[in-house]
C-alpha cells in the first residue's frame, strides 16, 4: 500500500513453476513460490496490474500450459514466457537448463492458447517467428520499447540496438524466411551450441 501511495502504478513479477516444488527448485529460494502466489493475491485485492514473467528451461517447459492455468487462476492481467538467456550460471548450466525450441514449441503454444481464451495479453520472448506461426502477435520483441539499461558499472543507452547487434544472431537460412528482416533471431549462444537445423524458414509466398 505504500508503494502504491509513492506511485506505483503496475507491477512485474516472475513465477517459474506451477508447483512450490519446481518453482521453489529454480529460485533456490524456499518458500518463494508462497510468496509470490500471496503477494500477486494482495496487488489484484488493491485493484493493481499485475504483469508476469516465466523463464523458459529445461525442468519447466512441459509444465508452462500448467503455469498459465495458475496465472489465468490468480487473475493476473498479462504473462509471458521468456525462453533463458544462456549467460552466468545458466551458460555454466547450460546443458541441464536450455532446452530445445522445437520442443519447447508445442507447449508453449498450449499456454498460450490458454491465456488468449481468458482474454489474457500474452506474450513470449527469444523465441523465434519460425516455431510461432500463428502466434506472431504474441512475440513481444515487436512492441519493446528503446531501453535505456543501468547496469554496476556501465550504462547501455540503446539496449534495443545492442541486444540485435551484439546479443541475438541470424542463420544462413533465415534470409529465405518472410519475417527475416522482422525477426531478432535467437540469443547467439543458442546456435553456438544446437546449430542451425531447427529453424526452417518461412516460405515468403504460399501458393
Amino acid at each position: 500500500q505504500k508503494i502504491i501511495a509513492a506511485g506505483a502504478n503496475e507491477f512485474a513479477l516472475a513465477l517459474h513453476g506451477h508447483s512450490p516444488q519446481l518453482h521453489d527448485y529454480l529460485t533456490g529460494s524456499a518458500g518463494s513460490f508462497k510468496q509470490t502466489c500471496l503477494g500477486i493475491k494482495n496487488l489484484k485485492s488493491l485493484g493493481q496490474p499485475v504483469l508476469m514473467n516465466s523463464v523458459v528451461v529445461k525442468p519447466n517447459y512441459r509444465h508452462l500450459p500448467a503455469i498459465a492455468k495458475l496465472l489465468v487462476g490468480l487473475g493476473v492481467d498479462q504473462f509471458q514466457f521468456a525462453l533463458v538467456h544462456p549467460l552466468g550460471s545458466a551458460a555454466k548450466n547450460f546443458d541441464s537448463l536450455v532446452p530445445r525450441m522445437s520442443l519447447v514449441a508445442p507447449y508453449l503454444k498450449k499456454a498460450l492458447d490458454i491465456g488468449r481464451y481468458f482474454n489474457k495479453k500474452v506474450m513470449t520472448e527469444a523465441v523465434t517467428y519460425c516455431f510461432l506461426e500463428g502466434y506472431e502477435d504474441c512475440i513481444s520483441e515487436n512492441i519493446m520499447p528503446a531501453m535505456k539499461i543501468f547496469e554496476l558499472d556501465r550504462i547501455i543507452p540503446d539496449f534495443t540496438k545492442v541486444r540485435i547487434s551484439q546479443a541475438k544472431a541470424k542463420g544462413p537460412d533465415c534470409p529465405k524466411c518472410k519475417y527475416f528482416k522482422t525477426c531478432e533471431g535467437p540469443w547467439k549462444e543458442y546456435p553456438q551450441k544446437f546449430g542451425w537445423d531447427e529453424f526452417v524458414p518461412i516460405k515468403k509466398y504460399v501458393k
